[in-house]
This record gives C-alpha cells, structure tokens and sequence, in this order.
C-alpha cells in the first residue's frame, strides 16, 4: 500500500509539474549541459579547471562535475568561468555503490555535500536509499549505465524510487546497445514506461579522458547531453527543470523547434542549405517499444489517438547522431 501510495502522489506531482512545464515554455530556452563528467578528484586525468574550459569552449551552457563519491568545490570554477546566461558549473557526486559485487551508480545533480553509498538488501532498495540521500543533500539523482556489469534490469529500476536514468553513456564499457540476449539501455527505457511508470531518459558523456588524442575506445567528452529549457541559467532553474523533465537528450542532433501537449508531439528539424546537410529519420514509440509512426520530414509530428499508455520520439540523423524526447502519457 505504501509503495502503491508513493506512485499515486508520483503521478499527481508529475501532472502538476507538466502544468509547470508547459506555463514557461514560452518564455524558456534550451540550455545544453552535462550531468556526469570525472576530475583527478576522482579517476578523471585532468584538473577541474581544465574540465570545465573543456566545456565552456565547446559551448554547452552547463556542466556539473560528478567525481566519484566526493563533491568538487566549484564556487572557484564559476568565479573564474561563470558567466551569467552563458555558462555555468554545478557541483554534483557519482555515487558508487555495490550489491553482490555488481555496480550500483546514482548521479546527484546539484549536490550540496558528500552523499555516501546507502547500501541495502537489494538493488531497488539501494537505489531508493541513495536516491533518497541525494535529495536530501539538496541534489536530483539519476542512475547511471544500467548495463555496465550487466547490473540492472527494468524490473528493478521499476521497482525502486528512481524516476531519471541514462539511456545512453558515452563510455566505451557501458554496453548501451545491449546484447547477448540482454536489453539495450533504450529497451530498458520501454519496459519500464510500459508498467505506467514514468522515467526520464538522460544521455551523458561519463567522461574521465581530456588529455588524449580522441579515440572511440576512451572515455571522451562531447559524445552525449541533455538541453534542458529553463527560464534562465541558474541552478535553481536547471534542477528544477532537470527534475521535472523538461529537457531532451542528443548525441549531436538539435532541435529548432519542440512541443508536447495534450494532443499531440512537434519537433522541428534544422534543414540544411547545402546537398551534405544530414536528413532525418523521427520514430514515434509506444508501450512495449512499439514504433506507432515513422516521419522522415523536418517537422516531425504525431497526433495523439486516445489509446497510447505513451508516446516518446526517436530522431535519428542520417550521419549517426541521435535525439530521444521524453515520453508523454497522454489524457484519457
């Protein structure tokens, strides 16, 4: 009853959120940022300053760094590399724990102090309890590479408190993809929206590599990210939005346009000039990862008919790169 109790509350604050949501979009804008990113304060191989140089100069409005059970100070970092509406470092942790030797990882956005692992009897339990710790420490946790180790499944996210997670790492190790008979991270996604319970997606770099020569084998930077739409560049705003879902993940393609409402999903896809800008291809997915349309426009569009439990969007460009949408469960 308890637990059943949790998710009917869920359910109430999540529409209240969208209500939110949908009261600012007009006046918001899409902030491009990353949530997991290491420093030789953890098993990073440079510097935060240097980290975050990284970031600024290839132009993503935020980062927060999430060194392994230990949070970077970063009131010095936005002295020297803030810049109001333009760029800014939240703090955060990657909290690392373990259940019978498989990784258990939860990412807390905007952590105020160091949250250690929580430990506990299971794995929904373990992540419930870190969840738990992160927001009291002020942060908004996601968990992280459900398929690194092999370690969690859709069942036990689904039964745990976690309401983000990543659906796509850019670490060599992570095993998006799945395989050998195990779900892809996206798969994961679909098994859990289709219980009705509702999950943000998160696309990240997990970077720990700066100072090499890029190599696919290698945890770099600049491979994954959300863009969160905010009414301005502050932490406050960044976790508030961050928490509620407004945002959509990319490993390289940008919309020019998105909305979602009681009746229908609008994208708008940046269209080229030139005979090599890339075309796209947008699929409309429902419960059990049922594709329910298939759009190869720039404005891709779905409509909905009344008897979806959900509806998210793929959009895949024809040079490789990737956007999701987050799912909407639409008015009965």
């Amino acid at each position: 009853m308890i637990r059943r109790g949790f998710f009917v509350l869920l359910s109430v604050l999540l529409a209240a959120q969208c209500a939110e949501a949908q009261a600012v979009a007009a006046q918001a804008r899409w902030f491009r940022g990353n949530t997991h990113t290491h420093t030789i304060n953890s098993d990073g191989d440079s510097a935060p300053d240097a980290v975050v140089r990284w970031y600024k100069e290839h132009r993503y409005h935020f980062l927060v760094i999430s060194d392994h059970d230990a949070v970077t100070p970063v009131d010095g970092l936005n002295a020297a590399f803030a810049a109001p509406g333009k760029f800014l470092v939240l703090s955060g942790e990657e909290v690392t724990d373990r259940f019978e030797g498989a990784p258990v990882h939860l990412i807390g956005v905007g952590t105020r102090e160091t949250v250690p692992a929580q430990g506990g009897a299971s794995i929904p339990e373990i992540l419930t309890r870190d969840a738990r710790a992160i927001r009291a420490a002020g942060g908004v946790p996601h968990v992280n590479h459900p398929n690194f180790g092999w370690a969690l499944t859709a069942e036990q996210i689904a039964a745990s408190e976690a309401r983000h997670f990543e659906i796509w790492n850019g670490h060599p190790l992570v095993n998006n993809r799945g395989g050998g008979g195990s779900p892809s991270a996206e798969e994961i996604w679909d098994k859990i929206l289709s219980t009705g319970r509702v999950i943000f997606g998160v696309a990240t770099d997990d970077a720990h590599t700066f100072r090499q020569e890029y190599s696919p084998a290698l945890a770099m930077a600049g491979r994954g990210w959300i863009l969160v739409r905010a009414t301005e560049l502050t932490a406050a705003a960044i976790l508030a939005a961050f928490d509620r879902g407004d945002f959509y993940c990319s490993t390289g393609v940008e919309f020019r346009g998105y909305e979602a409402n009681e009746r229908e999903i609008r994208i708008e896809l940046p269209k080229g000039t030139s005979n090599t800008a890339p075309r796209f291809r947008t699929f409309f997915i429902g419960k059990d990862g049922a594709v329910l349309k298939q759009d190869d426009s720039f404005t891709p569009a779905y409509q909905f008919q009344g008897n979806e439990l959900y509806v998210r969007a793929r959009v895949e460009s024809s040079n490789g790169a990737m956007a999701w949408t987050q799912p909407v469960f639409p008015k009965k």
